[in-house]
């Protein structure tokens, strides 16, 4: 019997598995920016960056929450004790991930507006 408490995966299907959920990332962030209005190329451009910036600080925040609640996280994610940035930073730049889009949109729209 198998004590291990996970099913361990061959390296290709773990390399698989991360090329998919960068891609679902991508495809994501790229539908919102569609969905989002926009009048020009310029501002698709922009919609696509902020809402790719946005997801990675949401993601970011995730995970945050993952380590102070001791949650288990994919192996992809799991960085030694040690090595790991203090909390506060990922908390902040999860933050600024995620305001400075929402800043720039505003800022455009407020000085483009006719």
């Amino acid at each position: 019997m198998n004590n291990q408490q996970f099913q361990q995966t061959m390296p290709h299907q773990r390399s698989l598995k991360g090329w998919g959920l960068l891609a679902l990332y991508f495809v994501v962030a790229i539908l919102i920016a569609f969905i989002a209005p926009h009048k020009d190329f310029i501002a698709l451009y922009v919609n696509i960056l902020a809402s790719l910036s946005i997801i990675g600080g949401l993601f970011c925040l995730l995970i945050y929450l993952a380590r102070q609640l001791n949650w288990p996280l994919p192996t992809f994610l799991q960085v030694p004790e040690k090595m790991r940035d203090s909390s506060w930073r990922l908390l902040a730049l999860s933050f600024v991930a995620i305001a400075m889009p929402i800043l720039l949109i505003f800022t455009r729209s407020v000085l483009l507006r006719q």
